[in-house]
């Protein structure tokens, strides 16, 4: 069975460029540009897969619930926090049509795709390391990490990396307690012993 398929990506060249991969790979509902769009979507349709570009992990956040599961076109950076808010398969923007295919009918079966890299990096978060090793952090925890070094404040963490401030936040939680620290000084003479920051 051919599984429903919607678009979401702001650029109206990328929703059509996604729109002819979704007829060869399904039955196409519709497009979104953004994120009320595509929610109206989800909740009007039976949508089993959604080919997106330009999805961050917050709009994962803004969407309410639903059955479909999301393919991302993405930067390796991003590709972590994507998984975690939920993306089903994470694949580079530059794909072809035909993996793009293939990947609809396996994350259709209920599968996940991930990069090496990504998947790493996620094993990493959730196991326990030796005192006298780095913890794992994502790509985006060390540009969390890079700016709290340069003591910029979670406001301007989330305006340098155009993130929201709840999710600068996040990261600097996570990133104290992947680093055992009750705070941000501890936290970086830590991270700067193990290596991960110059201060």
């Amino acid at each position: 069975m051919m599984p429903n398929i919607a678009i979401f990506a702001r650029e109206s060249v990328r929703r059509d460029a996604l729109a002819a991969v979704a007829h060869a790979s399904g039955v196409f509902i519709d497009g979104a540009g953004d994120v009320s769009a595509l929610q109206r979507l989800l909740d009007r349709h039976p949508i089993d897969v959604v080919l997106a570009e330009g999805l961050s992990a917050e709009d994962f956040s803004a969407l309410g619930d639903h059955a479909a599961r999301f393919i991302v076109l993405t930067d390796e950076s991003d590709a972590a926090d994507l998984t975690l808010a939920g993306a089903a398969a994470i694949l580079p923007r530059d794909v072809s049509a035909e993996t793009i295919g293939a990947a609809t009918a396996l994350v259709g079966q209920g599968l996940r795709l991930l990069p090496d890299l990504t998947l790493r990096g996620l094993i990493g978060v959730e196991t326990m390391s030796r005192p006298d090793e780095a913890p794992a952090l994502t790509p985006r925890e060390r540009e969390v990490l890079t700016a709290m070094a340069d003591g910029a404040s979670n406001k301007v963490i989330a305006r340098r990396l155009g993130i929201s401030f709840h999710t600068a936040k996040f990261h600097v939680a996570s990133i104290l307690t992947k680093l055992d620290a009750d705070t941000r000084t501890e936290a970086l003479a830590r991270a700067a012993r193990m290596g991960l920051v110059m201060l």
